[in-house]
């Protein structure tokens, strides 16, 4: 009896494997067909992505800041977009006035993600 319970209770990885696929392209293209953004991904797709940068270096993590290395969008000089490497120091006191989560954020920050471009470029 015990060797039927456990027959009857085993899953096939493969049909759990197929299943989460299939829920998970499901999801995908639900999100692709909706106009609604619950998750507020517009702010990184068409236009609005060159206000964020990548960043280019594993952020440096000190005793009440960080320092991002990111790579920005410019306006070059003959109207070409050009990209730039800008060094960002985000300090603990000033995240939690101008921008609380900021400095949060930029601690949790990884190598090759998004972070938002603010620097002016005049």
């Amino acid at each position: 009896l015990s060797v039927r319970r456990k027959q009857k209770g085993v899953v096939n990885s493969e049909d759990v494997s197929r299943k989460l696929l299939d829920e998970a392209l499901e999801i995908e293209d639900n999100f692709l067909n909706s106009t609604a953004d619950k998750l507020g991904l517009e702010l990184v797709r068409g236009e609005s992505r060159k206000s964020w940068g990548r960043i280019v270096r594993a952020p440096i993590k000190k005793r009440g800041h960080v320092i991002l290395d990111y790579c920005g969008s410019s306006v070059g000089e003959e109207g070409e977009e050009a990209g730039r490497i800008v060094r960002s120091k985000i300090t603990r006191s000033q995240s939690s006035r101008s921008a609380p989560g900021m400095y949060s954020s930029s601690r949790k920050a990884r190598w090759g993600g998004f972070w938002p471009d603010l620097v002016d470029d005049s």
